[in-house]
């Protein structure tokens, strides 16, 4: 009896392990783990992918450096803070307006400290980066900048003489943005020179010999050269700081045609040469008397071809 009862029992597990088997283990204990074991695997290998992916993101992409404030100062004497900076296109040479009412405070009390204190100076510092189209009279785009503002704080009754002007590259690439620079200038004070040596210099190197400018066919644009650069970035100093200093601009033709012609044609290469100074270089029109000579002042007398090409030119004279 006992043995026929072991049998049934053996016979009843054979057959619920084959039902597991055929029905998949669905309902089987040990396969219900066995399936959701994965699944949990799987997720948090997910979880843990996508935690790695930020985390690449985060280091991929810091934080954008900020400009900062613009701090003015003469030690203790004056401080002054800015959000807003003077601003310039690429390859541009004037500020862009209108401007802030943060950089008219910052620049109507430095005009205000300036003129309070005869005795101190301020160096004008123009930025600009190597690869911006320089269009200026001066050696390079931070040079024209400084003298942009530069021209700003005389306009507000800064006296020229105070001023000093720099031009460097900039330092740092997020000083660029959208196609502008967003600190194109920066100042900082200095104790005013008792004697000024550079109008000296500048009186003794320039005042009475001309600046010669030849002329190519339909020119439409100056090629100066780097020691004209520099002559007229000094000119542009002398012109503001002297009183009564102005340039005389003599336009210059060869024999060849109708004298009355050459003389008209002349006069209009002085004036084209007048307004290029004036948009390029910020030179006051009233302070640039224009003359017309034609053929009638060669500087070579000779009959050739090399001859009629130095006497077709223009003459910038600061007197």
């Amino acid at each position: 009896m006992r043995n026929f009862f072991y049998l049934i029992l053996l016979l009843l597990i054979i057959v619920l392990m084959g039902g597991c088997y055929w029905f998949g283990g669905n309902y089987c204990l040990g396969s219900a783990v066995a399936k959701t074991a994965p699944i949990a695997k799987t997720a948090t290998a997910a979880t843990a992918a996508t935690g790695a992916a930020a985390a690449v993101a985060t280091k991929a992409a810091p934080a954008a450096k900020a400009l900062g404030a613009w701090k003015v100062s003469d030690g203790s004497s004056f401080n002054f803070t800015s959000n807003d900076y003077y601003n310039f296109k690429l390859s541009g040479t004037n500020h862009l307006t209108p401007r802030s009412k943060g950089l008219d405070d910052v620049t109507n009390k430095t005009v205000k400290y300036l003129k309070g204190n005869p005795e101190r100076s301020l160096m004008v510092t123009g930025y600009y980066k190597k690869d911006e189209k320089n269009g200026s009279i001066f050696p390079n785009l931070g040079l024209a900048r400084a003298n942009n503002v530069s021209k700003h704080l005389t306009s507000l009754g800064v006296p020229a003489a105070q001023i000093n002007t720099v031009g460097k590259l900039i330092p740092e690439d997020y000083w660029v943005k959208n196609g502008t620079v967003v600190k194109g200038v920066d100042w900082t004070f200095d104790k005013k020179a008792a004697g000024n040596d550079r109008i000296a210099d500048i009186k003794k190197r320039l005042a009475g010999k001309p600046i010669t400018i030849y002329f190519g066919t339909n020119q439409s644009e100056l090629s100066l050269n780097a020691q004209q650069r520099k002559d007229f970035a000094d000119i542009v100093y002398y012109l503001g700081a002297v009183n009564g200093s102005k340039l005389k601009v003599s336009g210059h033709t060869d024999d060849v045609g109708n004298r009355a012609s050459n003389v008209k044609l002349s006069k209009d290469r002085a004036t084209f040469v007048q307004k290029y100074l004036q948009k390029n270089g910020g030179i006051s029109m009233a302070k640039m008397a224009v003359e017309g000579y034609g053929p009638d002042r060669p500087i070579d007398k000779a009959k050739t071809p090399e001859a009629r090409k130095k006497n077709r030119r223009v003459e910038v004279t600061l007197n």
